[in-house]
């Protein structure tokens, strides 16, 4: 939207005007809308609109304009007579498109309340024409984040979370209203110039309902979609949303979209950031991460400011202080216990013969968390035993050990271990080890019984079998009694 050359094109990014050919259900560059915005080039195609960039005749700055348009609900072909309105496919659509047209600019009337967020795209105006309704929002001068790592390879885990923490923060606040914006990926995430990340494209926002007292439309991206969003009922809300941020953020740190997860549910063998250490981030980081791409639901950041808090604040939290401070921190309270400990012993006592307790370890050898000293700030565990557990039985115990280890299913058939329970565990039972040795834990699960198909018989017939089949019945008397006619014959 600069001033173009004398031939015609764009010195600022080569745009060619001239050779622009947009596919007939776009509207055609130079289009004026509500006599305020004309339009430029089509910036994209999702499954609910088209974008635009555009021009604000009245504020003279570049904006970007979504223009509703379901491919699934309405047609259009723009004519050189200026025919520019949106078709219903049948009459039997048309109260759905109502519904669905006034549910758009609802959120949107939602979302400009939010004019100042930073990391998501401003909502500046909104109006109907042309038989749908348009959304008129910032324009980011920028690329997506699949783009960016196409060129330019995974993205440095410090400086991603770094660019990350507005739109998180202003997710939050999002979601506070009720809204979902249900489309989170790499698609819908620009990188501007000057490196910061924006969310756009809100065209499949809805407001959250818990009790899902009504069915939603089924929206999801292979790879960053949660798998509630791939049932017309399944239970969205929050946690949603932060699947799905999670698994763009896994995506920008290692270059690979994240298996389904309809797949994951199955089995999950999608490598965890944990098992990386090839990435620039904090264990805390990456376990909250990791949390946020739990399959289940239940298990997952239920919102965005959890998902937060796990990110940074925690973070933040464990190094509230220099290193240099606690390691002395840490020197002092062991001299003054030393000191307490000599002063406190009586004069002309044998501190060689003085009973020395057991230590609150050897003490706790049955139970499956041991403490180690406060100072590591790690923890020691006991991996229990889960063989011949039901799986939800298995998860809940884990939980109760071990919060930290994720969990993959592996499913085979036994003769001997009913379907449905644990056949064995890749940890073995009453292994030692401490916080970050092990990153996930397998539990191979019983398929039952493997069925056996029994063969067909194809050999030949014993003698009186053959016999059998090669007399034919009896003959007896039968009598059409309409045609009064007696006759013999076998009885069919």
């Amino acid at each position: 939207m600069k001033l173009l050359d004398a031939d015609g094109n764009c010195p600022y990014c080569g745009f060619v005007q001239t050779g622009y050919q947009p596919i007939p259900r776009c509207l055609r560059p130079g289009t004026k809308l509500k006599e305020r915005y004309i339009l430029g080039r089509v910036l994209g195609e999702g499954s609910f609109g088209i974008s635009y960039v555009a021009w604000d005749c009245l504020l003279d700055t570049v904006v970007a304009i979504k223009e509703y348009f379901p491919a699934s609900l309405v047609s259009r072909h723009v004519s050189e007579d200026g025919d520019r309105n949106v078709y219903i496919y049948e009459k039997a659509e048309k109260q759905k498109y109502k519904e669905s047209l006034e549910k758009y600019l609802g959120e949107a009337k939602s979302l400009s309340a939010y004019y100042d967020l930073d990391g998501i795209v401003s909502v500046r105006d909104f109006f109907y024409e042309n038989n749908t309704a348009y959304i008129v929002m910032g324009y980011i001068d920028g690329v997506s984040v699949k783009e960016y790592v196409e060129e330019n390879g995974p993205i440095e885990g410090e400086k991603l979370l770094s660019m990350l923490e507005p739109v998180v923060r202003s997710l939050t606040k999002v979601h506070q209203t009720g809204v979902l914006h249900r489309d989170i990926s790499p698609d819908n995430i620009l990188i501007t110039r000057d490196e910061r990340l924006v969310l756009i494209d809100f065209g499949a926002a809805r407001r959250e309902n818990i009790n899902m007292t009504r069915s939603m439309t089924v929206v999801f991206k292979r790879g960053f979609s949660p798998e509630e969003q791939y049932r017309t009922r399944g239970r969205q809300g929050g946690w949603t949303d932060v699947y799905a941020l999670c698994a763009t953020v896994y995506y920008a740190l290692t270059g690979k979209a994240p298996d389904e997860s309809i797949q994951r549910m199955l089995e999950d063998d999608m490598p965890s950031l944990l098992d990386m250490p090839e990435l620039s981030l904090g264990i805390t980081q990456k376990k909250a991460l990791m949390k946020g791409l739990t399959v289940d639901f239940h298990n997952r950041y239920q919102t965005m400011g959890e998902l937060y808090r796990g990110l940074y604040q925690e973070e933040e939290a464990k190094h509230s202080f220099p290193r240099r401070w606690r390691i002395a921190g840490v020197t002092v309270g062991v001299m003054v216990f030393l000191m307490a400990a000599v002063y406190m012993i009586p004069k002309g006592q044998d501190t060689k013969k003085l009973p020395v307790s057991p230590s609150p370890a050897s003490r706790t050898t049955e139970t499956v968390v041991t403490a180690v000293p406060a100072a590591t700030g790690i923890q020691e565990y006991t991996m229990g035993s889960f063989t011949g557990m039901k799986r939800k039985a298995g998860v809940r115990k884990l939980r109760k050990q071990d919060k930290t280890i994720s969990i993959g299913w592996k499913y085979q058939y036994s003769d001997h271990v009913k379907k449905g329970r644990i056949i064995s565990q890749s940890i073995r039972k009453n292994t030692k080890y401490r916080e970050g040795t092990y990153h996930k834990l397998i539990f191979t699960v019983s398929k039952g019984r493997r069925k056996t198909v029994v063969p067909v018989q194809t050999s030949a017939p014993t003698p009186a079998v053959a016999r059998k089949q090669a007399t034919p019945p009896a003959a007896k008397k039968q009598t059409d009694r309409k045609a009064g006619i007696e006759f013999e014959g076998a009885i069919p």
